[in-house]
């Protein structure tokens, strides 16, 4: 819980020293190779998601993509957050951004929003056991965070606080992608966000 406070005391968002170079073009191509599913399918809205680590390095999705708590009620299993950390073949187009912080990554993937696609206010994370970064891949749209509006530049890599409460929604005629990286918070995974804050 120390080593996530050492990383929200610096802001709600800010940006690392990480690049993705042509994110729209890896995104695009990415899509082109692979199919998405949707994201949390008990729920009838227009999002979804494409692996890029699971349990076993498949892509269906399932359960990575769905709720945890209503699928181990379900299936009577105990997946965790932590389970999602094999690879799958979509890591390859993106491990520019994810392979500094592979080797504490889980649960991470490609979100797609279509229009009217939406996350209502709510809170991630309550243990402070991980930490969340974000890159914005094409067509930012409104993701606020305790009533702020966040601003953000396309393929960098920015940790967000989604300890406090935010939403997302696409009002645009177009799909909007984000890259969201799961990340353990021990002292190693801190220390290199610390170190490759992105300056001036």
């Amino acid at each position: 819980m120390f080593d996530y406070y050492h990383l929200a005391v610096l802001g709600v968002q800010y940006p690392l020293n990480y690049y993705l170079s042509n994110s729209l073009a890896v995104t695009k191509k990415s899509e082109k190779k692979f199919d998405y599913v949707r994201y949390n399918p008990r729920k009838n809205i227009d999002r979804w998601g494409l692996s890029l680590t699971s349990l076993d390095g498949g892509m269906s999705g399932i359960p990575d993509l769905d709720s945890l708590k209503e699928y181990n009620r379900d299936n009577n299993t105990t997946y965790e957050e932590t389970d999602f950390c094999i690879p799958t073949e979509a890591y390859e187009d993106f491990k520019e951004i994810l392979d500094p912080f592979s080797p504490w990554l889980f649960r991470t993937h490609v979100l797609k929003l279509n229009p009217g696609g939406f996350f209502p206010p709510h809170r991630d994370n309550y243990g402070l056991s991980s930490f969340r970064l974000i890159v914005p891949l094409h067509n930012i749209q409104p993701f606020i965070v305790e009533k702020q509006i966040l601003e953000w530049q396309l393929g960098q890599l920015y940790f967000l606080d989604t300890v406090k409460t935010h939403c997302l929604f696409n009002a645009s005629m177009e799909p909007s992608y984000w890259l969201v990286l799961n990340v353990k918070c021990n002292k190693d995974s801190v220390e290199k966000v610390l170190s490759n804050l992105l300056s001036g």
